[in-house]
């Protein structure tokens, strides 16, 4: 359930950047326009301190316009998700309201521009991502609803604007996922079909920074049992993008089904790396190895799982302040080694 939550999180925030992506064409007043591209490509490479100077130097040479804010409040929010960390979150709370109080007031303006109706779709959807981060999934929907309302609108007042299928159809197909328990009341609509053939079809066409879709459809080809195809994708990405562990867990994903011993490989080079960032909240790490391990137990290779076990609860004392994420992680990994004990027990 954990990692379906964490998909439909990570898969919604997504819709941002292919939203911004897929309009080359923005607004002529706008300067310092590369910086836009640079910030999101170092995000996909998780060099999130370029990434936000890129975006920062944005918004300061373009300080009448929200759409500064709202990137930048996005790559605090990308950095975050990184490092697990929604804690003291008043500068990326401040960003976005002000970013929204101000789009509002462009749309009361002008309720009938493309650009005004875009940047508050932005806005809305950062304010989806980060409630949902921190499983405020009601308020975080909610805004999900309005954003959606407001990415029609744009396609109502340019209807070449096309690629906002993409858009839609990953938060219907993300959104149903999460919601999929609800399906059988009569107001709950199943929209994943519908929603992968958007997102599908709308990547059959040449758009900038088209990787963040591929990120997206990658992830559900995974959630669909379609592995081959989510592995195809995330191997060209790697090789765009060789720092991202977001694409190598995705890799890894993938090979537990078709090569588990590269799955095996993948995690230990992420574990790795978070060993080496020595990040203060251990969540990730820390579900990394529960990820390492239940490859390990599918595998029958029940003394790592075992070793895994130990160097998760043997952990230097983790902050009183990350206690409640961690806590049911390492629950996880404490029933998964109890049962290879019973089931050793029951062998003898």
């Amino acid at each position: 359930m954990r990692e379906i939550e964490h998909l439909v999180r990570y898969n919604l925030l997504l819709i941002l950047v292919l939203s911004l992506s897929l309009k080359a064409e923005l607004p002529a007043n706008l300067e310092s326009v590369p910086k836009i591209f640079s910030g999101l490509s170092n995000i996909l490479n998780e060099d999130y301190d370029l990434a936000k100077k890129n975006l920062d130097f944005f918004r300061e040479k373009n300080p009448n316009t929200p759409f500064g804010d709202i990137l930048f409040a996005g790559a605090l929010i990308f950095e975050r998700e990184h490092k697990h960390d929604f804690l003291e979150a008043k500068q990326i709370d401040s960003l976005l309201y002000i970013a929204q109080d101000s789009c509002e007031a462009l749309i009361n303006r002008d309720p009938d521009d493309f650009w005004n109706n875009y940047l508050l779709a932005l806005t809305k959807t950062y304010q989806t991502y980060w409630k949902l981060f921190k499983s405020n999934y009601l308020d975080g929907f909610a805004d999900g609803f309005y954003a959606l309302n407001y990415f029609e609108k744009c396609l109502q007042i340019d209807s070449t604007f096309a690629e906002a299928k993409v858009v839609i159809g990953n938060y219907q197909y993300w959104s149903s996922v999460k919601t999929a328990p609800l399906h059988w009341l009569p107001f709950i609509e199943d929209r994943r079909e519908a929603g992968l053939s958007n997102l599908e079809l709308a990547l059959t066409e040449k758009f900038l920074h088209r990787d963040f879709a591929l990120l997206s459809l990658s992830n559900a080809y995974i959630n669909e049992k379609r592995y081959l195809a989510a592995q195809k994708i995330a191997s060209d990405l790697l090789k765009k993008y060789p720092n991202s562990s977001k694409i190598k867990s995705i890799l890894a994903k993938t090979y537990i089904h078709i090569e588990p011993r590269k799955a095996i490989q993948l995690y230990k080079e992420l574990i790795k790396k978070y060993e080496k960032e020595n990040l203060e909240n251990p969540y990730k790490l820390i579900e990394l190895k529960i990820r390492l391990a239940n490859v390990f137990y599918q595998n029958e290779m029940n003394n790592e799982v075992l070793l895994l076990c130990d160097e998760v609860l043997n952990m230097s004392k983790i902050d009183e302040q990350y206690h409640f994420s961690v806590l049911p992680l390492i629950k996880d990994m404490v029933e998964l080694c109890d049962s290879i004990k019973i089931e050793e027990k029951e062998v003898d």
